[in-house]
């Protein structure tokens, strides 16, 4: 069974809402996790929980920036947790739900989670739904 963009936003924003016990309705897509929700650190590893088992999805620790990684060297992506030019365009292209003048100049790596939206977390689920069943071996590896 697949389900709709629609069920899957929901769903994301109902998880949300547990794990930061938070109403439903104060989750809007465009919101900001840390500032305008009020999440900590801790809440990213629970609400990541929380969606791997609503979806029964794999979602990589870290992913998002190995995402991003791929393909370029690590010094072009980042140099003593400060983003690079290259690393800050090639996250514009994975999240294009942040605004892209949020990915700033001498912008520090640990500074990507308080950028994180809502809208973030529906189209990481989603990008999992449709991924054949075979990556998540791969996931697992990759630890």
């Amino acid at each position: 069974m697949t389900s709709s963009d629609a069920e899957i936003e929901l769903k994301v924003r109902q998880v949300i809402a547990e794990s930061l016990f938070i109403e439903a309705d104060e989750v809007q897509l465009k919101k900001r996790i840390v500032a305008d929700l009020g999440a900590e650190s801790i809440d990213f590893l629970d609400i990541m929980f929380r969606l791997e088992k609503a979806f029964d999805i794999k979602i990589p620790q870290r992913g998002i920036e190995k995402m991003a990684r791929g393909g370029i060297a690590p010094e072009e992506f980042e140099v003593n947790l400060i983003l690079q030019p290259k690393g800050l365009a090639r996250l514009r292209e994975l999240l294009p739900e942040i605004d892209p003048a949020e990915f700033r100049e001498g912008m520090s790596l640990r500074e990507l989670p308080a950028l994180f939206t809502v809208e973030v977390f529906v189209n990481i689920v989603k990008r999992k739904l449709a991924e054949p069943a075979t990556n998540e071996a791969d996931d697992q590896g990759a630890a």
